[in-house]
């Protein structure tokens, strides 16, 4: 974990706000008001109220840029921590460094193989509406284990309100986690029904909430803007069929082209060391955990292809990424705990085997991150000097804008991209262009051009 960790966080520091969206928020803001800006978007863009809320609260709000600095270690703390609390949870018989162990894991396979890292860590419009639900979604199953296990009436309000307001946000952050959630909180109404023939009060309140989010969320306007622009979006079958086609050419790269299944044995061997009370969460029918986790999968692949009838953005591919390591060692442990009820001293390691093991996840951990685009993208970023030359080109540019007396100002095109943390998309040569009048009305200048091959040019 430290191995990929330690230099996101340290790129963090090089961050800027994006042309694409990160500025428009905030001059719409500054034209119509906060409250304003946000029902300007949710009446005529979609129905996202909580990636809305969020997006125009961002730093510029305050004219700062250092917030953007902050903000992706405040996420890549907050992806490791949710990770530990999820699995705390479902193996609380465990040290709490094998928990900070296996949140390792997953997060070292995790940047092994995700689709673009600037989405989900350092571009705000992207990871605000997917990372951010993400951890949420990951704490409010917390929330959920811890409940039951609570007996203080006041500490249950007060985990029942936090669970309430995580489903809220999850919901009203994007279409895929919509659905996730949605899924979630059904499958848990379905599970308790049918195997333990028990309704709670708290279950009542969390699918109260669910419904009137999902309706904040249908009801916007905004919505019917994302789709019809491609002649593919709304069909169902196309994007049925498209969904599942896409999540098994993902999956095999994502299972035979990391050391995935080197971490799997290896996590089998800490299950054959847990009681059978220990293994109690996973205490779940098989056919049932693999019909939500491959629903859960599935479903956030399904709005892209129905919604504008398109592949995936990278964003959504990370998301997808997220929930199959983590349900992928569920899932094991389901399978695990089905097959061993009784004694498990029958699933045993000779030192020699051990060994191997131990050999053989070094080995290909080593390999992985050796081959990894990702690992080698952020090192060569970060180590060649290309982030900070970004950080120095961007900073000239504010200056530019700050001192310049004219209404039109010409910026010279970005050298430097640093494609770990900078989304590739800039201002264009046409004033006209959204980011273009996005940054321009948020410096206060008519207009502002990019120069092209050293001339500003209309």
């Amino acid at each position: 974990m430290v191995s990929v960790l330690l230099p996101l966080l340290v790129l963090s520091y090089y961050n800027h706000p994006s042309p694409a969206d990160d500025y428009c928020y905030i001059d719409t803001v500054f034209k119509f008001g906060w409250l304003e800006a946000m029902n300007y978007y949710y009446s005529g863009w979609t129905g996202r109220y909580f990636g809305i809320f969020l997006n125009h609260s961002n730093p510029l709000l305050f004219h700062s840029v250092a917030g953007f600095k902050v903000l992706p270690v405040i996420l890549l703390s907050g992806v490791v921590f949710a990770l530990y609390s999820l699995f705390r949870h479902l193996t609380p018989t465990l040290s709490r460094l094998a928990h900070i162990g296996f949140a390792g894991v997953v997060f070292f396979l995790y940047m092994l193989k995700m689709a673009s890292i600037s989405e989900a860590f350092y571009w705000m419009a992207a990871f605000v509406t997917y990372t951010v639900p993400n951890i949420f979604t990951l704490l409010w199953l917390v929330l959920v284990l811890r409940y039951y296990r609570q007996d203080t009436p006041t500490a249950k309000i007060l985990l029942a309100t936090l669970s309430g307001f995580l489903i809220f946000a999850v919901i009203g952050s994007s279409e895929t986690n919509l659905l996730i959630m949605i899924l979630l909180v059904g499958a848990w109404w379905v599970y308790r029904l049918l195997f333990h023939r028990k309704v709670d009060g708290f279950m009542i309140a969390m699918l109260t909430v669910t419904i009137l989010s999902g309706y904040l969320y249908f009801s916007s306007p905004g919505n019917q803007a994302r789709i019809g622009g491609n002649p593919l979006g709304g069909d169902v079958v196309f994007s049925f069929v498209s969904s599942f086609k896409k999540l098994g050419s993902l999956s095999f790269d994502w299972i035979f082209r990391t050391p995935l299944l080197f971490f799997s044995f290896a996590w089998l061997i800490v299950l054959s060391r847990l009681s059978v009370g220990a293994r109690n969460y996973f205490s779940v029918p098989v056919w049932y955990a693999l019909l939500l986790y491959i629903g859960v999968l599935a479903a956030q692949l399904f709005p892209s292809y129905y919604g504008v009838g398109i592949e995936p953005t990278p964003r959504v591919i990370n998301c997808v990424y997220f929930y199959f390591l983590i349900g992928w060692f569920y899932i094991i442990g389901v399978i695990f705990h089905y097959f061993k009820k009784g004694d498990v001293s029958r699933f045993s390691f000779s030192g020699l085997r051990y060994s191997l093991l131990y050999v053989l996840l070094v080995v290909s951990s080593f390999l992985a991150f050796y081959s990894s685009d990702n690992v080698r993208l952020i090192y060569t970023d970060l180590i060649k000097g290309k982030a900070a030359a970004f950080n120095r080109e961007m900073n000239s540019r504010y200056e530019m804008l700050r001192v310049s007396k004219e209404d039109v100002v010409y910026l010279p095109a970005i050298e430097s991209k640093p494609l770990s943390i900078f989304y590739d998309d800039d201002i264009k040569t046409d004033k006209d262009h959204w980011w273009n009048k996005c940054l321009a009305g948020y410096f206060g200048k008519k207009a502002v051009y990019l120069k092209e091959n050293g001339v500003g040019e209309k």
